[in-house]
């Protein structure tokens, strides 16, 4: 299994995937890091990557062009939506976005939602199609990082299978020790934490967010709804 980091910025998200070759854009680095900036800026609190990649993105109905010899579909690499910036959060979401000026784009789906992943690769581009209860589509890069962002993904909705919730990860006040899901002290009971619906999640968060903001309701209140949607009590 891959490692498992904690990136909280557009530059933490950026040099993750630099240095694990998880994609690039040939545009330029400062315009990538303003696509995880979009990503950044729509995570929810306390929420955190611990994954992310680059790559052209495109909707899954479109990932394909004419047919060359021998059936095999040519991929249009460079007919996509363009590049987009994707992480795989401690909230066991996939989130994608794409920053445009006046305009920026920014989906979600959960980890569990996602019902198929597959990898197709040429002699030089692939890409991999994410089939989900939602979305389907697909990210184009080179076929030896399109099989990486492919084995990332797999490893996080398998980790949601065999109850490894990034989430669980506790921490030991005393020792400040890091906990990983299946190492918890005889003392201390871990309830598996429920995924929610990320629409739905997302929308009730940010009303009561709102709410608070406006006075309605109190930052402990906020805070105690929060936890309770989560499943954290």
């Amino acid at each position: 299994m891959t490692d498992k980091a904690q990136l909280w910025t557009a530059d933490d998200m950026y040099r993750f995937a630099r240095e694990n070759k998880l994609g690039f854009n040939i545009w330029g680095a400062w315009l990538q890091r303003l696509h995880f900036k979009v990503v950044a800026e729509s995570l929810l609190d306390d929420e955190f990557a611990v994954s992310s990649f680059i790559g052209r993105h495109t909707d899954y109905d479109d990932d394909e062009g004419e047919e060359i010899e021998g059936g095999q579909p040519m991929p249009k690499f460079f007919n996509t939506q363009g590049y987009y910036a994707y992480v795989i959060t401690n909230e066991n979401r996939l989130v994608y976005a794409r920053w445009r000026p006046f305009f920026h784009k920014v989906s979600s789906i959960p980890l569990n939602d996602i019902k198929n992943i597959e990898p197709i690769t040429h002699i030089i581009w692939g890409h991999v199609r994410v089939e989900s209860l939602g979305d389907n589509f697909s990210v184009f890069w080179t076929k030896s990082v399109v099989r990486r962002i492919a084995k990332r993904i797999q490893e996080g909705v398998s980790d949601i299978k065999n109850g490894r919730l990034y989430s669980n990860a506790t921490y030991n006040d005393q020792e400040t020790e890091y906990m990983q899901p299946n190492h918890v002290p005889s003392d201390r009971v871990v309830e598996p934490k429920i995924v929610y619906d990320t629409a739905t999640m997302y929308e009730k968060l940010s009303s009561a967010k709102l709410a608070m903001e406006e006075d309605l309701i109190s930052e402990a209140e906020y805070n105690e709804y929060k936890e309770r949607l989560l499943g954290r009590k």
